[in-house]
């Protein structure tokens, strides 16, 4: 019996398409606005209001506070909609296990069906050639009252062994037979249940990844916005300070970092599961769009360093370090801690004060990684070292 194809899983199709916060968020983001154009929503300080309270110490400091919060607001509202949907694409992929455990038992029950199927044909053949030769004329063998005919003891004591055999082989071949029909029977029923739960199953599998898919695409535009009103917020900071828009991005990222908890145990990938040897984002949708590669994100590193004054000995060290953790891959996490990324923040979610699109935006990643190694360890070698000190191995 040839087992028929399962239908493609509209779970795995639609599993293919999610990206949790994609990494073209930026792309999507217009220029800074000029000054006088509205901000992005009705709580957030417009140009005017920002050019206004460079006219009092007062006024700029209440201006700078909101703008924290309206910053603080932002980042909120993308890490919002990006929960919702990694918590979707967990019920997806949930949903889709359930169904291929589904459609492996069903196939294995199919398999044992067709196993049975046969040993009842070879049984009924067996069966029907014996009954054939029973009933043959000629054989003198198929009835006791044939016994009756013997002329003596020794012939009645062969027909009587001969009579008894063909009894045993009949009440064999008919207990067998019957057994196999009982299992045949079984099985099909069996086979009915499968195939009727793994046609729900896939229903809700369909269901569980639109939900994602729907998901995923709130979380996507939440992202844009939120990078889109960061931004415009850092560039209101600067003018409002008399900066620029990356002094207060690394100013409000150091800021955040300094009063994060920091890494415990877990953080680590080499030695107890994730990082060097980990999964890629099992939990997380995976990206729409492409990634950062480790080399490329070892290039931007190696130009950030400078902003910490670190020179390449401290590159090194960060080299090594990252090695350990993730081998610089944006979507490397482990599966025990829930660590994550590049650096392997934990928890993950941590790296959001670097940007909304830290979850495969190797740039916001590094940025993060660096301003935590800063704040904590001073300098990557310092960071490396505690490393390599603990075991298992974390920073």
């Amino acid at each position: 019996m040839k087992l028929r194809a399962t239908p493609r899983s509209a779970a795995r199709a639609a599993a293919a398409l999610l990206g949790a916060l994609t990494v073209s968020a930026l792309a999507l983001t217009p220029a800074f606005a000029a000054p006088g154009t509205p901000a992005l929503a009705e709580d957030y300080p417009t140009w005017a209001e920002v050019e206004a309270a460079r006219s009092s110490e007062e006024a700029t400091a209440a201006t700078y506070d909101r703008l924290r919060a309206a910053l603080a607001s932002a980042l909120q509202e993308s890490e919002a909609a990006a929960g919702a949907a990694q918590e979707a694409y967990a019920e997806s992929q949930r949903a889709e296990q359930a169904l291929n455990d589904a459609n492996e038992r069903e196939q294995q029950i199919r398999s044992e069906l067709e196993t049975a199927q046969n040993a009842l044909s070879a049984n009924s053949d067996a069966f029907a050639r014996t009954v054939s030769w029973m009933y043959r004329d000629g054989t003198g063998l198929a009835r006791y009252s044939d016994l009756s005919t013997a002329e003596n003891a020794e012939e009645f004591m062969a027909k009587l062994s001969t009579a008894e055999q063909i009894a045993g082989t009949w009440g064999t071949l008919t207990a067998r037979a019957t057994e196999a029909v009982n299992t045949v029977n079984g099985l099909e029923d069996q086979a009915a249940v499968v195939t009727e739960r793994r046609q729900t199953l896939l229903a809700e599998a369909k269901v569980a990844a639109e939900k994602a898919e729907r998901a995923v695409s709130d979380a996507e535009r939440a992202v844009a916005l939120a990078q889109q009103r960061a931004d415009t917020i850092y560039e209101q900071l600067a003018v409002l300070r008399g900066t620029t828009a990356e002094i207060e991005r690394q100013y409000e990222l150091g800021l955040q970092v300094s009063e994060q908890e920091p890494q415990g145990p877990g953080s680590d990938s080499g030695d107890d599961g994730g990082g060097g040897g980990g999964g890629d984002g099992g939990s997380v949708p995976p990206p729409s769009g492409s990634i950062m590669t480790p080399a490329e994100a070892q290039a931007y590193a190696r130009g950030a360093i400078g902003a910490y004054g670190w020179g390449s000995d401290q590159f090194s060290c960060l080299v090594s370090l990252w090695d350990g953790e993730s081998n610089w891959r944006v979507t490397a996490e482990n599966p025990w801690s829930g660590a994550y990324g590049i650096p392997q923040s934990l928890p993950a979610s941590k790296m959001a004060a670097a940007g909304p699109d830290w979850r495969t935006n190797g740039v916001t990643q590094v940025n993060w990684g660096l301003a935590y190694i800063s704040s904590v360890y001073g300098s990557p070698c310092a960071a490396w070292n505690r490393w390599l000190a603990r075991d298992p191995h974390w920073y």
